[in-house]
C-alpha cells in the first residue's frame, strides 16, 4: 500500500496503520513545522519521504496513491478560535486536500480526512465536497481522552468503535514528583498552574469545587477527573470538570487532573497515553513545548487504526 499522509505532523498516520496489521510500500507525507517532522523521523527513521507544503504537492510527480489520510487544520472551525470558518487561510487548506483527493479518484482511492466537530454549514461543505457522509466519533470510547471529532472516509464498513470503558485513572502517572507542589486548602497544586487558574478550585465541606459559569456556580471535583482551568477569567467558561477522562487535549495541552489529593498538570508520558501513543514516541527531536503541541494536534492514534482495520 501506497500512502499520502497531507498535514502528516508526527505521523500517526503510519503509526495507526502499523496498529491495524496493514503493510505499508511507501508512506508520503507532506509537513512544514520542524518539530513534527523530527518526532517522526526518529520513529520511522528512512521511511517516510517528505514533500514539504501540501500546496506545492503534485500528484502526477508521484506513484499510484493507494490511501490519502489528513486532519487539516481546524482553527477556523474550533470553538476556541475566532470561527472564520474557510476565511482562515489555515482551514482553507481542506481545499488543498480535496484537489488531491479530485486529483487522485480516479484510481480508486481510499481517503480519510479528520478535523473538530463544527457548525452543521462547515460540516455540510466538507461533506458535499468529499462526497461522503461524516461520522463523529469521541476519542472517550477507546482512550481516557474526552475528544469528539469528526471523520470523512470511504472505507468500507467504518463506524463508531465500542466503548472500551477506560478510565483517567488507567492511565495515570503514579511516580510524579512533589516537592515542589504548594498546598492550599488541603490540597496541594502543581506550581505550573497560574495562580487565577488555581483559584477556581476550593474545598467546600469536604468537596473539591471548581467554580464555573452555571446556576450552581461550581462543579464537584472527584478523585480521577479531568479538570480544564484554561479560561479563569471568562465569564461563559472559567472551569469545567470532566467525569473520569480527561478534557479535549489542544495544542497547549493545559489540562489538569485531580488524583491523590493533588491538582496537577499532565506529564508527558499522560499526554502520550491520553493520544493513545507509545510511551516515549514524542521523547526525541523535540522540546517539552514542541512535543505538547505536537501531541495536542495530533489524532488519538487507536481510532484512526480502528478504521483502518476495516480495509483488511
Amino acid at each position: 500500500m501506497n500512502v499520502l499522509s497531507l498535514f502528516d505532523g508526527i505521523s500517526t498516520g503510519r503509526l495507526a496503520l502499523e496498529m491495524a496489521g496493514i503493510k505499508v510500500d511507501e508512506y508520503m507525507a507532506s509537513e512544514i513545522e520542524a518539530a513534527p517532522m523530527n518526532i517522526s523521523k526518529t520513529n520511522w527513521p528512512g521511511e517516510i519521504t517528505y514533500l514539504g507544503d501540501v500546496r506545492n504537492v503534485r500528484t502526477r510527480k508521484l506513484p499510484h496513491i493507494d490511501l490519502l489520510i489528513g486532519g487539516s487544520p481546524c482553527q477556523g472551525f474550533s470553538r476556541a478560535g475566532q470561527h472564520l470558518n474557510f476565511d482562515d487561510p489555515r482551514s482553507a487548506l481542506f481545499f488543498e486536500f480535496a484537489r488531491i483527493l479530485d486529483e487522485l479518484r480516479k484510481g480508486g482511492v481510499m481517503f480519510l480526512l479528520e478535523n473538530v466537530v463544527m457548525k452543521k454549514e462547515w460540516e455540510d461543505v466538507i461533506t458535499k465536497t468529499l462526497g461522503v457522509q461524516p461520522i463523529h466519533i469521541n476519542s472517550r470510547l477507546v482512550s481516557a481522552q474526552n475528544r469528539p471529532r469528526t471523520y470523512w472516509t470511504n472505507i468500507p464498513g467504518a463506524g463508531v468503535p465500542e466503548d472500551r470503558g477506560i478510565r483517567l485513572l488507567d492511565v495515570i502517572d503514579r511516580d510524579v514528583d512533589r516537592s515542589e507542589f504548594v498546598e492550599r486548602d488541603g490540597l496541594l497544586f502543581d506550581p505550573a498552574i497560574p495562580k487565577a487558574a488555581a483559584d477556581l478550585i476550593s474545598v467546600v465541606e469536604g468537596e473539591v469545587r471548581v467554580k464555573q459559569a452555571t446556576r450552581m456556580g461550581y462543579i464537584v471535583a472527584k478523585e480521577g477527573d479531568g479538570i480544564n482551568l484554561a479560561f479563569p477569567t471568562s465569564k461563559t467558561r472559567r472551569g469545567r470538570v470532566v467525569k473520569g477522562k480527561s478534557n479535549t487535549l489542544a495544542c497547549d495541552c493545559e489540562g489538569c487532573v485531580y488524583h491523590d489529593g493533588v491538582i496537577r498538570k499532565f506529564t508527558m508520558t499522560e499526554l502520550e497515553r491520553l493520544q493513545t501513543l507509545p510511551e516515549g514516541y514524542t521523547a526525541h527531536g523535540a522540546t517539552e513545548a514542541e512535543r505538547a503541541k505536537a501531541i495536542g494536534n495530533g489524532w488519538t492514534a487507536e481510532v484512526i487504526a480502528e478504521i483502518f482495520r476495516h480495509m483488511k
